[in-house]
């Protein structure tokens, strides 16, 4: 018991990792077993923390136990081959949990270590070693196009909403993260289209049936969760076609972007549940 307690205030005192139960358990580990990959210890954390988020501890363990999920799903979308779409949409369902638990508390924490909740910035994109040596040119054009199509959504859906200026700032760092990824191959061709068709879009201002699972969810919500699916699909169809797969830096950078869209996604209302956000067919095209 005496052990137990004193864990328990190192944690709460120094933020000790959420890999401290699995340092423990590996110390115990038999000799000339091996140790667990990057992989297998982010997957491990990342499912005891959720668990561990959801019910069976008090409020505040709760909290902490969301935001170490999070981070280490992202972990899962990085060293895991095969599961990036696992990790990065666990890892926003992870960060709204964390929200939710936050705003309990009136305690505005971000769940995100490097992306700022309200957008990305060239700073950000900077410190996660972003440039033309890190992501192809096929791999940076289809990120920005999701991103641009989806800020030129937002923008007239603000505009159908009475110039809401939370969909107007979330366009135009869109837009401006659309930019960026073009920005870093000069040379290659601009796939931004600039204008998409908005017909679903004025015919369903409010809420939209999301083609990629039928279910009825804010407009807003669908197009973010859209361009989510698109960055990770960008992203797998990357890795399946080339024998020398994505850094894990690029993976990361990719993953944090995609659960930052998922993440805001759920924060304007997009259903917040496990089959809702892992369908198989992907939205990615259509003009919602």
């Amino acid at each position: 018991m005496v052990a137990l307690m004193t864990c328990l205030l190192i944690v709460l005192s120094s933020g000790c990792s959420s890999d401290f139960g699995i340092s423990m358990r590996l110390a115990g580990r038999e000799e000339g077993e091996d140790t667990l990959s990057s992989c297998e210890l982010s997957l491990k954390s990342a499912n005891s923390n959720d668990a561990e988020s959801v019910d069976g501890l008090q409020f505040m363990f709760r909290k902490i136990a969301a935001q170490r999920a999070q981070q280490h799903w992202l972990g899962v979308a990085e060293y895991c081959s095969g599961r990036f779409a696992e990790g990065t949409m666990s890892s926003a369902l992870a960060g709204y949990r964390h929200y939710l638990l936050a705003n309990q508390q009136d305690d505005s924490a971000s769940p995100h270590s490097s992306l700022a909740e309200d957008g990305l910035n060239e700073s950000e994109l900077s410190d996660l070693g972003f440039d033309s040596s890190s992501i192809s040119s096929a791999e940076s054009s289809a990120i920005a196009l999701a991103e641009d199509r989806s800020g030129f959504a937002l923008e007239i859906l603000a505009a159908r909403n009475g110039n809401d200026a939370g969909l107007l700032a979330l366009s135009d760092n869109q837009k401006a993260v659309a930019q960026t990824f073009v920005s870093v191959h000069p040379n290659a061709s601009d796939p931004r289209q600039k204008v998409y068709s908005v017909t679903n879009l004025l015919s369903h201002p409010q809420t939209i049936a999301d083609p990629a699972n039928g279910l009825t969810a804010p407009t807003a919500a669908s197009v973010l969760m859209n361009c989510a699916r698109a960055e990770i699909a960008a992203m797998t169809a990357a890795r399946n076609a080339s024998a020398h797969p994505s850094s894990e830096r690029l993976t990361r950078l990719v993953a944090e972007l995609a659960t930052l869209r998922a993440y805001q996604a759920l924060k304007l209302g997009y259903p917040a549940f496990e089959s809702a956000l892992f369908v198989s067919k992907n939205a990615a095209n259509s003009d919602n």
